[in-house]
């Protein structure tokens, strides 16, 4: 119980954090706001969050030396500090500061989350659970869109303070977990060997078989192709716009229709759909395949961004009157086609790619491409919006996922119902590899063909 229930206490807090930015970009904006952002601070909140990520690389290591206990614990911290900081900001550096911690703390969480609930808890409740921390991380964002959307009625310290609850109540109950599997293999390993000193020449000789190990693990078939079919999955969701729209969507209904209480409504109805996204994704991907989920997504994602650019062109030249409401329908469109599939498949895909022997890198590689994408969309975003306007920026979405669903579509390999193994043979020989065994009174016999 404490170990299922302490990372959803804290995915909760984390589900907050994602769309935070959005809450504090209108109303740092305000006239009567205390701190104030322009453009280019204001592209900062929105990415730095991403970039903080990038240090989550380190977690891996971290979960090495002193187990899944502490590293969920360092983690809530990190996030717990970043409320904290937001709460009390008096400036933008103490804004971006406390992102900072929340980019690091979020990035952080999924990986110790993970791999604690399927190593401490028994098998019967490993899904429900990893199920239950995508749902928690969607529910804040419901919260949001029902208790007032875009600061309407909750002020940017309030929400800090909500979201610290229970984020505060999870590193307490982590504080009552008991040692995992990993920690208490070690001490038994510690009991049984005790530490010998190595030669100075040993030593260098072993750095040296790193060294070498590591280029041969990176140059290897079975491990570069799979990363480029990560980031060729990764940069189809983040440079198709879902994060953009998720972000600085007030910002680009505002800009669209002029409307300030149609931007209210369409907020309530966009965070919304979010959720529901991630519950109807945990039933579909049960009868569908991940790859048929994800393309037909990536369809409808597509026409929604065609149908945004050809509105806000019209929009520019004044055949459409500047107050239409067409582009909002379209954004909307855009995050039902993305929630619905799109925004949770790449992530299913792109975990059991890796092979299992790649993953201590592999695992780095994923963290680094996850969090650059997310913060380079929303870095330049704001820019490309001004100096292109929105149908330029969405123009360059709709041409980045036209190419890149074509190559998923036509390289990356179906996962589901797929053995790791087989995952891991389609890499090392380009093609799945069907393994059958023969059995008579005396002799067993392994089949290996190519399908």
């Amino acid at each position: 119980f404490l170990v299922a229930f302490s990372p959803q206490l804290a995915a909760i807090s984390v589900g907050g954090s994602v769309t935070y930015p959005t809450l504090l970009l209108q109303q740092l904006r305000s006239n009567d706001s205390s701190i104030q952002l322009d453009m280019h601070t204001g592209s900062w909140v929105g990415s730095i969050y991403g970039l903080a990520g990038l240090a989550a690389i380190l977690t891996p290591i971290f979960m090495q030396w002193r187990g899944r206990k502490s590293a969920l614990i360092v983690t809530c911290c990190s996030i717990a500090i970043g409320w904290v900081l937001s709460y009390s900001a008096t400036s933008i550096a103490m804004i971006l500061i406390s992102e900072c911690f929340h980019g690091f703390g979020t990035n952080s969480l999924l990986p110790v989350a993970l791999m604690s609930m399927t190593e401490m808890l028994a098998p019967e409740y490993r899904f429900l659970s990893m199920q239950l921390f995508g749902i928690n991380q969607g529910a804040p964002i419901a919260m949001r869109a029902i208790g007032g959307i875009a600061g309407q009625f909750l002020s940017f310290r309030t929400i800090s303070l909500i979201m610290l609850i229970p984020v505060t109540i999870a590193i307490m109950i982590a504080l009552m977990w008991p040692e995992g599997t990993d920690e208490l293999s070690k001490k038994e390993l510690a009991e049984l060997i005790t530490p010998q000193k190595e030669n100075l020449s040993v030593r260098k000789q072993g750095k040296r078989m790193t060294l070498k190990s590591f280029w041969s693990q990176i140059t290897s078939r079975d491990f570069y192709v799979p990363s480029l079919h990560i980031y060729l999955l990764l940069n189809l969701l983040y440079w198709s716009g879902g994060d953009v729209v998720l972000i600085y969507f007030i910002e680009l209904v505002s800009k669209s229709t002029k409307n300030e209480n149609a931007t209210f409504y369409a907020g309530i109805i966009l965070y919304s759909i979010v959720l529901i996204g991630c519950l109807v994704n945990n039933v579909i991907i049960r009868f569908f395949k991940n790859k048929t989920i994800l393309l037909t997504s990536t369809f409808g994602v597509t026409l929604s961004l065609i149908g945004i650019c050809i509105v806000t062109y019209l929009q520019s030249v004044g055949i459409v009157p500047s107050h239409s409401l067409l582009c909002m329908y379209f954004l909307i469109s855009f995050m039902v086609c993305n929630s619905f599939g799109m925004n949770a498949v790449v992530f299913y895909i792109g975990a059991e790619l890796m092979p299992v022997k790649h993953r201590n890198i592999g695992g780095s590689m994923y963290i680094i491409y996850n969090c650059g994408l997310y913060a380079s969309t929303l870095k330049i975003s704001p820019y490309m919006i001004h100096f292109m306007d929105m149908w330029g920026t969405f123009l360059i979405f709709t041409l980045n996922i036209i190419i890149s669903s074509y190559l998923v579509w036509k390289y990356v390999p179906e996962t589901k119902g797929r053995t790791l193994q087989e995952i891991e043979d389609y890499y090392t020989y380009g093609k799945f590899i069907q393994r059958t065994i023969d059995t008579d009174v005396s002799v067993h016999v392994l089949k290996i063909n190519k399908v």
